[in-house]
């Protein structure tokens, strides 16, 4: 009997590598423990689209997954089963608290991406949204019927926007380089109510959720659908995003590259995502 009956995996700096490529010695170790009867469950910052066309490249098919760090959770068929979304109150708080202090925010509405205006940190959204994964072995045909399902829109008006539209907002990532996101997601903290504020970038960003939103809290909800309990589940990631997650989870397992405040709160640390630590850790922990 397998003492660990789930993994949960982060993408971004886990198991993706540097180059947005996934080794093939993570994947062979992933299907080893499925083989094995084990599940194996993405759970990331990134979105619906985005998880699913990774877990599609690497023959994840026909396992739940855990988008936009929680927020979303999609079924064996990748369709929705649950959402979590921001009350648009808290949304036009947040939205005029960012333009008091000129920090930039943008907005994820389903698979679209809600910008103020152009930036580094939207131009390219599309392609870095759904990864080409070459190497990896993704089809250029598939990935351009993935990217062609996500849009990047301007909103120069983001109060008409909420008004007119009532959209379902899952996740809002702030950018800022120059240091000042630490301090502010405890502003954010004191001033806008419910909201969830992590990191997925050492604080060069900052990742927020509806209030009561994490990867742990979807991996609790997937506990709970499969009848596993938690004591029998493992998680593995690389940041703060991570952290609920990993102290969560019945064996919580950091990469090798993740921030020390991170490894402290995790059971065991496996290698970088530069040396296939998810393939280390499935067969030094779970296999």
């Amino acid at each position: 009997m397998m003492a660990y009956k789930l993994l949960a995996t982060d993408l971004d700096g886990t198991l993706l590598n540097e180059n947005r490529e996934i080794d093939r010695e993570n994947i062979q170790a992933i299907h080893e423990f499925r083989e094995q009867g084990g599940r194996v469950v993405i759970c990331s910052g990134r979105s619906p689209l985005s998880t699913r066309w990774i877990a599609n490249t690497i023959g994840l098919q026909g396992e739940p997954i855990i988008a936009y760090n929680g927020a979303i959770i999609l079924d064996e068929n990748g369709e929705i089963s649950e959402q979590a979304v921001f009350e648009h109150d808290h949304l036009l708080s947040f939205w005029e608290l960012c333009e008091g202090e000129d920090f930039y925010a943008h907005f994820y509405e389903g698979d679209t991406l809600l910008v103020p205006k152009e930036t580094k940190w939207n131009k390219n959204w599309i392609e870095n949204n759904i990864p080409s994964l070459e190497k990896t072995g993704g089809r250029a045909v598939d990935l351009e019927k993935f990217r062609g399902q996500c849009q990047v829109k301007m909103v120069d008006d983001f109060y008409r926007y909420i008004k007119s539209n009532q959209p379902d907002i899952t996740k809002i990532a702030v950018f800022d380089e120059e240091g000042r996101l630490a301090d502010f997601s405890k502003v954010i903290g004191n001033q806008v109510g419910g909201m969830e504020v992590s990191s997925s970038l050492n604080f060069l960003n900052l990742e927020i959720s509806p209030s009561g939103v994490s990867k742990a809290s979807s991996l609790l909800k997937l506990s709970e659908k499969y009848d596993i309990p938690i004591s029998q589940m493992a998680a593995i990631g690389d940041n703060y995003n991570d952290s609920l997650m990993l102290s969560t989870a019945g064996l919580g397992i950091a990469m090798g590259n993740a921030p020390d405040e991170v490894k402290a709160l995790a059971d065991q640390v496996t290698g970088s995502n530069q040396e296939a630590g998810v393939a280390q850790a499935i067969r030094r922990y779970l296999l």
